[in-house]
C-alpha cells in the first residue's frame, strides 16, 4: 500500500482529495454498486483490509501483536470484522468487543461476522460486552474503534461510553475506522464522549467533520484509503467541496515575468489603522509586501501618521483626514478614490475601529470602487446588519475574511451556530452575496459564489494569537492584486499564511509565536512551494 503525504494528512492510495458528507459517502456507496457493479461485501472487504495495512505500517508489523476491535452493528463494525480476520491471518492476537448481540448485524456486515465467528482461528476471540470489565483489565498494542461510522449523530450513551472514555486513556494505538466514534462527519461536531483517535483510516475520500470542528482534535493522523470505488464516481457526487493541498497552491502561483517592475506586479492601497491600533495596519501592509506585492500606499489617520511613518520602509504611509475618534473621517473620501484609481486592488478594514462616520465611509467606498476587494475586521463589522449592500457593489472580486465571531455578526446568529455548521453557512452566504467567503478557524473554510468550497490543511494552534487575521488579510490582498482569481487568492492565500504559521511555531513553540512572525516567515513558506 502506497501513501503520500499531503500536509495535514495522507493519502493511501489513490489520490482524491474531494470532500463527501454523509449523505453524499452513502449515495456513493449505493452507486458504486449499482452503477458499477462493485459488490458491497467487497468495499467492505478492501475497507477492512486498508484498516489492518495501517496497522501493521504503524505497529512495524502484526506478527504477535495484541489488538482490540470494538465493533458496532453496522457496517463500522462490519469493516472491523474483516480487520479481525486479516489482522489474526497476520500473526496478530485478535479480541473483537461485540458492542451489540449477532442478531442485530444485518447484511455485510452479518456477513463479515459470520465468517470470523465459524472460522475457529485459535487466536481470534469474540467477546460480548457483557464482559468489557474483563478486556479492561488486559494490555494492547493497538484498538481498533469500528463502533459508529460516518451516519452517527448525537451521543454516546450507556456502556459505550464507559468503553470509549477506557479508549480514550489507553496507552494502545487507537485507530479509527472511517471517523472516530461520537464525531460528526459533516460538520466536525464532537458528542461529550468520543474517541479520540491517534489515527483515522477513512474510506474513498475525507469527510468534511475529519478536518472541521472538533475533527483535527479527535482523528490524528488522517488516512484516505482506496477502497477501489471509482474516482470518477466520487467527484460527481455531492458539493464540489475539498481540501486544497500543495499542488492545487503550486498551479495558482502568480509567475513574475522576467520584465517585471514595481508597478506591474500588484499596487494595493491599504485602508487601515486607527488610534490604539496602528500594528494591525503594520501587520497588513507589511504581509502584502512580503507576499509579492509591488508596492503598498497605507492610507492611515492623520492622528498616527508619524507613529506609522516611524516604523515603515518599504510601505507607503499615507495621512488621512481623522475623527475626533482617531479614525478615518468621512472627508478623507476624495483622497482615498483617487489612489484608488492608483491601486489594483483595495484591503480595508484591519483595525479601523467601529466609529459610525468611518464605517459609513467603509460602506461607500466598498460599494463605488470595482477593484479587486479584500475586506476584514472592522470592514466586515461595518456591514453588520447591512450585508445587503454587498450585493449591490461595482466590484465582482470581493473575498470577505470573518472569524467565527464576526461572520456570526454579519449573520445575527449565535457565534455557536458558526461553529457548528460553519460549512454549510459560509457556502450559503457566499453563494447569495456573490463574494468570496474566508471563514477563519483551526481548519479555514474558503467558500466561492458558484458553490464550490475549500478546506485549507494547513495551520496550527500557535497561530490563535492577535494580528494573525491581519496577516491573512494582507497576503491575499497581495494575490488580488497580481491578477489571481478571488477564489484562489483566498484558497492560496490561506495556505500560505498557515504554512507560515507552521514554520514560525516550529521554530518558536505554539506558546509564542506572534502574528509577526508569521510575517518573518512568508519567504521560507513561499520557497517551500
Amino acid at each position: 500500500m502506497q501513501q503520500r503525504s499531503t500536509d495535514g494528512f495522507s493519502i493511501v492510495g489513490g489520490n482524491m482529495l474531494k470532500m463527501l458528507n454523509a449523505t453524499s459517502m452513502h449515495r456513493v456507496d449505493g452507486l458504486a454498486t449499482r452503477r458499477y457493479a462493485i459488490p458491497s461485501v467487497i468495499l467492505m472487504e478492501n475497507a477492512g483490509r486498508s484498516v489492518v495495512d495501517v496497522a501493521a505500517s504503524k505497529l512495524d508489523g502484526l506478527e504477535g501483536k495484541r489488538i482490540l476491535i470494538v465493533a458496532g452493528k453496522g457496517n463500522n463494525g462490519g469493516d472491523g470484522f474483516v480487520a479481525a480476520r486479516h489482522a489474526a491471518h497476520r500473526g496478530a492476537m485478535v479480541d473483537v468487543l461485540l458492542t451489540a448481540g449477532a442478531d442485530s448485524l444485518r447484511d455485510d456486515a452479518l456477513q463479515a461476522y459470520e465468517m470470523i465467528a465459524t472460522a475457529g482461528h485459535p487466536a481470534l476471540r469474540l467477546i460480548p460486552i457483557s464482559k468489557f470489565a474483563s478486556v479492561r483489565k488486559r494490555s494492547y498494542d493497538s484498538i481498533i474503534d469500528a463502533i459508529f461510522g460516518t451516519s452517527f449523530h448525537g451521543e454516546i450513551r450507556g456502556t459505550l461510553q464507559s468503553i470509549v472514555r477506557w479508549m480514550n486513556t489507553s496507552p494502545a494505538l487507537v485507530i479509527a475506522v472511517d471517523i472516530p466514534s461520537g464525531l460528526d462527519a459533516t460538520t466536525g461536531k464532537s458528542a461529550p464522549c468520543t474517541v479520540k483517535a491517534d489515527v483515522t483510516v477513512t474510506m474513498a475520500a475525507l469527510k468534511p467533520g475529519l478536518l472541521l470542528g472538533s475533527g483535527r482534535e479527535y482523528c490524528g493522523e488522517v488516512l484516505v484509503a482506496d477502497i477501489h470505488v471509482p474516482e470518477e464516481l466520487i467527484l460527481s457526487v455531492g458539493d464540489d467541496i475539498f481540501a486544497a493541498e500543495r499542488q492545487d497552491i503550486i498551479e495558482h502561483l502568480p509567475v513574475r515575468p522576467a520584465t517585471a517592475h514595481k508597478y506591474s506586479v500588484g499596487k494595493i492601497f491599504a485602508l487601515a489603522g486607527s488610534r490604539r491600533f496602528t500594528g494591525a495596519a503594520l501587520l497588513t501592509s507589511r504581509a502584502a509586501m512580503k507576499a509579492g506585492a509591488g508596492a503598498v500606499v497605507l492610507g492611515i489617520p492623520a492622528t498616527e501618521f508619524s507613529t506609522v511613518a516611524r516604523r515603515t520602509l518599504e510601505v507607503m504611509p499615507l495621512s488621512l483626514d481623522a475623527t475626533v475618534d482617531g479614525t478615518v473621517a468621512a472627508s478623507a473620501g476624495k483622497m482615498i478614490f483617487e489612489k484608488l484609481r492608483w491601486a489594483d486592488a483595495l484591503v480595508i478594514g484591519p483595525g479601523l475601529g467601529r466609529n459610525k462616520e468611518t464605517a459609513s465611509l467603509i460602506r461607500r467606498v466598498v460599494s463605488e470602487t470595482n477593484l479587486p476587494i479584500l475586506l476584514d475586521a472592522d470592514g466586515l463589522n461595518a456591514f453588520a446588519g447591512l450585508t445587503a449592500l454587498l450585493r449591490k457593489t461595482k466590484s465582482r472580486n470581493i473575498v470577505l475574511t470573518p472569524h467565527a465571531g464576526e461572520f456570526a455578526r454579519l449573520l445575527n446568529l449565535p457565534v455557536k451556530d458558526v461553529e457548528e455548521d460553519g460549512l454549510s453557512l459560509a457556502q450559503k452566504f457566499s453563494k447569495h452575496h456573490g463574494v468570496v467567503l474566508v471563514l477563519k478557524g483551526a481548519s479555514t473554510i474558503i467558500a466561492s459564489p458558484d458553490g464550490r468550497v475549500a478546506v485549507n490543511t494547513t495551520g496550527n494552534p500557535g497561530m490563535a494569537t492577535a494580528g494573525a487575521g491581519d496577516v491573512l488579510s494582507g497576503i491575499i490582498g497581495a494575490l488580488l492584486s497580481q491578477r489571481v482569481d478571488a477564489f484562489w487568492a483566498a484558497i492560496v492565500g490561506t495556505y500560505i499564511h498557515g504554512r507560515a504559521g507552521d514554520f514560525a511555531t516550529e521554530a518558536l513553540g505554539e506558546r509564542s509565536t506572534m502574528a509577526s512572525d508569521i510575517v518573518k516567515q512568508l519567504p521560507s513558506a513561499i520557497l517551500s512551494l
